[in-house]
Order: structure tokens, then C-alpha cells, then sequence
């Protein structure tokens, strides 16, 4: 297995809320735990499975970790950013359904007067 950084990382790293920087040391950390628990053995599906395994639980915990630190502001202010986001999802559909009734409400010939 390489020992670059997957491709999900970045992915991971945003939903969590941490740098990528402290990602890609969460990261090496699971390749090291990975290693030991398989008996060095680097090119085995245990081997992938144990360091993503690992790498999934140093990020949650990171997560939680931050989230402490903030004294639980961060958890408040994602659900508050999808709380305001829900509005403009609610007009964004009801403006799309006006749009539709209107083209199904006009003629398909207009009328000729003349």
C-alpha cells in the first residue's frame, strides 16, 4: 500500500472541522498503528483496512476534541448554519414550481388575431 495520503483525506479533514495538516498527521498515526497491528506487513488488505479503520476513530475523536475546546460552540454553529440554509432551499423549490405551473399554464399555439 502507498503510504500518501488517500484521496478521501481532504474530505475528511473538512467535514471534521480540522486542517488538513493535522489530518495527514492523524494519517501517519494510523499507518503506524496499522503496521504494528498487522506484524509490518504494508501490502495486505489488513493492513488498509486497520489504518482506515484507525484513521476514521483519530478523526472522530479529533472532532470531538475540538468540539470541548470550543466549549461546544462548533456543534452550535453548524447546526445554526444549517438551520439559515434551510430557508433559501424552501424558496429555491417553491420558485422552480411557480416557474413550472406558469409553462404549463401557457397556451402551446398563441391565438392569432387577424
Amino acid at each position: 500500500m502507498k503510504t500518501t495520503n488517500p484521496k478521501i483525506l481532504p474530505w475528511l479533514a473538512h467535514k471534521a472541522g480540522i486542517s488538513m495538516r493535522r489530518a495527514e498527521i492523524l494519517w501517519h498515526a494510523a499507518l503506524r498503528h496499522a503496521e504494528q497491528t498487522t506484524g509490518g506487513e504494508t501490502d495486505t488488505h489488513a493492513y488498509c483496512q486497520a489504518a482506515m479503520d484507525r484513521l476514521l476513530e483519530l478523526v472522530a475523536a479529533e472532532r470531538l476534541r475540538e468540539d470541548a475546546a470550543s466549549f461546544g460552540w462548533r456543534r452550535w454553529t453548524r447546526i445554526n448554519n444549517q438551520i439559515l440554509q434551510a430557508p433559501l432551499a424552501i424558496l429555491d423549490a417553491w420558485s422552480i414550481n411557480a416557474a413550472r405551473s406558469w409553462r404549463l399554464m401557457q397556451p402551446l399555439h398563441p391565438l392569432r388575431l387577424g
